[in-house]
């Protein structure tokens, strides 16, 4: 009689989640993780067989059941406070509420590395040939900069060493060097956000600083902007991975004057503003996006710098947190992303009277991503 009423409640539970889980509504994005949530697998005979069919689906209930947020947290308390874990789902827990990505350099990415040196190198030989100078920037990660914050026994290869053999090997730029200085200034100035992969607005002041030094421009001083916090809340990238409970959020802030808050246009691939702040993201989790209005393919900010100079810039998110700082110095910037640009680069430099070109890459971003080869 134990039996039957044992089994009669576990068939109610089971059932019970099953109605749940069937009648719960489903998400296409999760703000929570920042990343879009797996669909419905189309089946097919021969996904069926090799295994994709079952994987998609298992990854769609993985992604989709009742309470899933909830699970991810006390999850994540499990392994961190009680089981006493450095990691969780690819994050480190760092010191003082520092969360670092796990950085790795393997054959795989020396490979990528290889492939985008020969990428840039081709295509500033090609700028070269049209007087166009070409810099380079490749800015090193939290993780190296902040690695003081790492657990005890944690290590990660030297980023240092990576950028060195970078520059080295790739010719016809000018290879802008950061890491000095926010090493230097990052003693004094949190330059990194805390939850997130990317610099805060102070670190990318210095980078922008240490571009204006090897392009011959004269860098805005500090002085001359107003420093405003857009957002106390901002939870970024890295939180969205660990889901950590009870994280302090960073603050977002950004440096604003009368140039960089005044532009004529910009355009984004869905629409064209007069700004290149999006405050609408701050109501969401994605509130790095509130720079330069988040991923686009192509971006063309119009100032009102009236100097004729003209910026193409190939780049990551990185560039995002530093337009506010070029806008200062160009007529005109235009912000590529190979990941979802198709088109000869150097003839859209040419009909668009490019006259400077800057790649601008964090090293985590270069020694991962395969897209530069598409600028040839």
């Amino acid at each position: 009689m134990k039996n039957k009423i044992f089994f009669a409640i576990f068939m109610t539970v089971w059932i019970v989640i099953i109605v749940i889980n069937f009648i719960w509504p489903k998400q296409v994005f999760s703000e929570e993780e920042n990343r879009m949530l797996a669909t419905i697998p189309r089946f097919s005979f021969e996904s069926f067989v090799n295994g994709d069919y079952l994987n998609g689906v298992n990854d769609y209930i993985n992604d989709h059941f009742a309470f899933r947020n909830i699970y991810l947290k006390l999850n994540s308390w499990w392994e961190i406070d009680v089981m006493g874990k450095k990691e969780n789902n690819g994050v480190y827990i760092g010191k003082d509420g520092y969360l670092f990505e796990k950085f790795e350099y393997g054959e795989d990415e020396q490979k990528t590395v290889n492939k985008n040196i020969t990428s840039i190198t081709n295509f500033a030989q090609k700028m070269q040939e049209m007087n166009i100078p070409t810099y380079f920037i490749l800015v090193p990660n939290s993780i190296y900069i902040n690695s003081d914050k790492l657990p005890d026994d944690v290590e990660v290869p030297n980023q240092q060493d990576i950028i060195n053999n970078v520059y080295t090997n790739t010719k016809y730029t000018t290879n802008v060097v950061v890491t000095d200085a926010l090493k230097t200034e990052n003693e004094n100035t949190p330059l990194y956000f805390k939850t997130d992969h990317h610099m805060n607005s102070d670190g990318a002041y210095i980078v922008y600083n240490e571009f204006c030094k090897m392009a011959n421009l004269q860098a805005v001083p500090i002085q001359d902007f107003t420093r405003v916090t857009v957002s106390n809340e901002f939870l970024g990238t890295f939180d969205s991975k660990a889901q950590i409970l009870n994280q302090t959020p960073d603050e977002l802030f950004a440096y604003e004057n009368d140039i960089n808050t005044n532009i004529k246009e910009a355009i984004y691939d869905k629409e064209t503003t007069n700004s290149i702040f999006n405050a609408n993201y701050l109501q969401g989790k994605d509130k790095y996006s509130y720079f330069l209005n988040g991923n686009n393919s192509k971006v063309v900010v119009k100032t009102n710098v009236e100097n004729g100079k003209k910026l193409l810039v190939i780049k990551d998110s990185y560039a995002h947190i530093m337009s506010q700082f070029l806008c200062e110095n160009y007529s005109e910037i235009h912000f590529l992303d190979p990941r979802h640009t198709f088109f000869d680069y150097a003839e859209y430099a040419k009909e668009n009277e490019i006259t400077d070109v800057l790649f601008l890459y964090n090293v985590s971003n270069f020694t991962t991503d395969g897209n530069l080869v598409k600028i040839n």
